[in-house]
């Protein structure tokens, strides 16, 4: 059937609801009624009453008015399922009430004296044939379609067009029934005479039809086992219309008992199917409202349940990004393993450090790879934590830098346990930028071992010359000249130990200035005036304006300069000539010193005011002198607000220029 289509499942209606047993029970009961008011009428089935005009209109009224019901029910019940066995229930009920309607205003003296339609007293037994031999073959229909076609089902376009043919086809078949027991009705057999019916009506067509009813209850019944609720009242259907026919083939003519057990029995075969599914229709619905409810009330709790989750999800969130802000505003790389070394989680820091992107489960052995702990390849220590060689640890390792720089860190390592369950989670690894301890720390050695040196010498010299005069007779001319070594090395030693206080002082903020306004040029004069042919250097001071005037401590500041021509004169020691300038320009103040002696690498500018720096050159490390003395300069000129500037050409010379802003009376300084 190319108009169906496979049935993915089972549709749930009133066809196809489950009967229970006390569903079927009940429909027992209402069967044995029925059999039971039928049987004990047998014997007084000739009994003849009196005509009761409005019962005929009463009751197929009724009747008509439940099996259109019935119909319709039936058909919601095929729009939901679209089976195509339940269009034959469809259809034997929209017949079975046309056919009642068709009987009732054909039946005498009810709207006409011979009945409508031009009908004749013949009309209406043959009506009434054809409708109960209609019933029990729908019913057999019924089941041949739902035996054949079980599993498949209509598509929706194609169920509308099918219900509007097993509509239309219906009526047609009762237009036919309805002509052919109406207009044709003088070439039919007559089968009734004088309110009796003939026995060749009973033995040609009672009888088969009561036969092809039971049969067709006795097959219903086996095939269906009343196990749905329809088929259990469409039991007690077929059974009521079965003893409608019975017991009018008893005997008894127009209105006797029997007759009007007969109509009792049509009215209840119209109405037991249509009351049996009305009222399971008001369980169901009833079943809904409370579902509806519970839904409600799910509903409702769900809700609360939802807000209440998302809540819980919200803070989790917000907890998660602020410990994520937490990890990755820290100065340290976190990286977060599983049990068996791969990646879960790692900050952006983890890449700034090793220069190298870390992703979501990468081998964190296989990242370290290239780095080197004290002991070992860092790769081989994280490989045999992970294998449970080695207990969590504390290393320090290195590694050269793309720039080809040595960094050094401090890894540490700690398991992540769950405390109730006490289950390894996973680690976390630390990495600590230590590069710039570890450069300081040189520095450190180099400064102990400079300011040793430095000491060193001095002493030496004090404690050799001491020893000499103390044990020793000398000339005057010796001891005066012992005594002047041992001053000058006093200054030098004296001089050492002020730079490292001075540079402790200004660290610790705990320098005091004193600032007052400062001729610059007459400041210069003085301290040029004092190296003047020092070591046989000549110091030409060049002054451009006689009024540059600054805000500044006098002391601090003539140790700026002291430092600065002494450095130009140990830094040219063969060249005698130093220039000192003193401009102004532009609100400022510029003081240059310029030698022309060693110069300074250019790769050395850059670190020149760091402490204890001193260029790393054989030339200069025979010139005494500790690193201090530039950064010294820094401290003092920045705590001015001023600025110290280096230009310098390697065996040219250089120049120190230091800037401060020009002093105005009545202005306010910086």
């Amino acid at each position: 059937m190319s108009q169906h289509q496979a049935l993915p499942s089972a549709v749930y209606n009133l066809l196809t609801m489950p009967s229970n047993r006390a569903q079927r029970r009940f429909a027992y009961i209402i069967g044995a009624l029925v059999t039971l008011i039928s049987l004990f009428s047998v014997p007084f089935v000739r009994l003849q009453l009196g005509e009761m005009a409005a019962f005929q209109p009463a009751i197929f009224s009724t009747v008509v008015c439940f099996e259109l019901i019935t119909a319709y029910v039936i058909y919601s019940q095929f729009k939901i399922s679209r089976l195509p066995a339940v269009l034959a229930l469809f259809a034997g009920y929209l017949f079975s009430a046309g056919m009642s309607l068709v009987y009732i205003l054909a039946f005498p003296r009810v709207f006409a004296d011979n009945g409508l339609f031009n009908s004749g007293p013949q009309t209406s037994v043959w009506v009434y044939a054809l409708w109960h031999m209609g019933f029990p073959l729908t019913i057999l229909l019924y089941l041949w379609l739902e035996a054949k076609y079980r599993n498949v089902r209509f598509s929706a376009r194609k169920a509308k067009l099918a219900g509007w043919c097993t509509f239309i086809g219906t009526i047609i078949l009762m237009a036919v029934c309805t002509l052919f027991t109406t207009r044709y009705v003088e070439q039919l057999p007559t089968v009734l005479s004088q309110g009796q019916l003939l026995p060749a009506f009973v033995k040609l067509v009672g009888i088969p039809i009561v036969v092809l009813t039971f049969i067709t209850l006795l097959i219903f019944y086996f095939r269906t086992k009343a196990s749905t609720v329809t088929s259990t009242w469409l039991c007690v259907a077929i059974l009521a219309m079965m003893l409608d026919v019975t017991i009018v083939l008893c005997g008894g003519g127009r209105f006797s008992l029997g007759w009007y057990v007969a109509k009792w029995n049509s009215f209840v075969c119209s109405n037991v199917v249509l009351a049996g599914m009305i009222y399971e229709f008001t369980k169901m619905y009833l079943n809904m409202a409370d579902l509806f409810r519970k839904v409600k009330d799910s509903e409702y709790s769900y809700k609360v349940l939802l807000g209440e989750s998302q809540q819980a999800e919200r803070t989790i969130s917000e907890q998660n990004t602020i410990i994520e802000q937490m990890l990755e505003s820290s100065h340290e790389a976190i990286v977060m393993c599983d049990t068996v070394g791969r990646v879960v989680f790692a900050n952006r820091r983890v890449e700034r450090f090793f220069e190298n992107p870390i992703n979501k489960g990468d081998c964190l052995s296989t990242y370290c790879q290239g780095m080197r702990a004290s002991d070992a390849a860092f790769k081989d220590v994280i490989e045999a934590y992970f294998n449970q060689s080695i207990p969590p640890f504390q290393k320090r390792i290195s590694r050269i830098s793309l720039s080809g720089e040595m960094k050094h860190y401090e890894c540490y390592v700690n398991p992540i346990i769950d405390e109730g369950a006490d289950t390894l989670r996973g680690h976390l690894f630390g990495f600590r930028d230590r590069t710039e301890e570890e450069r300081i720390d040189e520095m450190k050695n180099e400064f102990v071992s400079i300011i040793s040196h430095e000491i060193r010498t001095p002493l030496s010299s004090i404690m050799g010359f001491i020893e000499i005069l103390a044990t020793r007779n000398v000339t005057e001319d010796k001891r005066a000249k012992y005594v002047e070594t041992i001053h000058k090395e006093s200054m030098r030693l004296s001089n050492l130990i002020n730079d490292f206080l001075d540079l402790q002082r200004l660290d610790s903020g705990r320098h005091a200035f004193h600032f007052q306004t400062l001729n610059a040029a007459h400041l210069l004069g003085e301290i040029v005036d004092q190296w003047q042919g020092k070591d046989n250097h000549e110091i030409e001071l060049h002054i451009l304006d006689e009024s540059p005037f600054i805000h500044g401590d006098e002391e601090r500041l003539k140790q700026v300069f002291h430092n600065l021509i002494s450095n130009s004169i140990k830094y040219s020691p063969d060249k005698s000539k130093i220039d000192v300038f003193v401009e102004r320009e532009n609100g400022c103040v510029f003081i240059k010193i310029q030698d022309y002696g060693l110069g300074i690498p250019a790769d050395a500018l850059d670190k020149l005011f760091a402490r204890f720096y001193r260029v790393d050159n054989s030339d200069r490390r025979k010139i005494g002198g500790t690193g201090l003395g530039l950064s010294i300069v820094k401290e003092i000129v920045e705590a001015h607000h001023g600025k110290v500037l280096v230009e310098s050409e390697l065996g040219e010379g250089s120049i120190f220029t230091v800037q401060f802003d020009e002093y105005k009376e009545g202005l306010p300084t910086i």
